[in-house]
């Protein structure tokens, strides 16, 4: 590696160092960490994580409501199963709750 290379990637890192995007990103995932967390510490896992799945519906209707996208019919398929999916994890966690009592 020349010292040309190193200068080069010097000027990348202090170029991005300052970076609104750089700090935006990092403070999002700092943020979403210590709600996954807090979420953690309050439900259990096998019910926050089928909640979580609810994203893969909720982003294409974001993203046709204000980026008007197009989805195609096959992956409203795929998102209906995932749903489906999460309603059966939930609904058998609850019976295993209700039997546990």
């Amino acid at each position: 590696m020349d010292i040309r290379t190193v200068y080069d990637v010097f000027l990348f890192v202090k170029a991005n160092a300052f970076s609104p995007f750089l700090w935006a990103g990092l403070l999002s995932a700092l943020l979403i960490f210590v709600i996954w967390s807090t979420i953690l510490s309050k439900i259990d896992l096998s019910v926050a994580v089928p909640i979580a799945s609810f994203s893969y519906l909720l982003i294409p209707i974001v993203s046709i409501i204000f980026l008007h996208e197009k989805v195609t019919s096959l992956r409203w398929v795929g998102i209906f199963f995932i749903i489906l999916g999460v309603v059966s994890v939930s609904v058998s966690t609850q019976e295993k709750a209700n039997i546990a009592r």
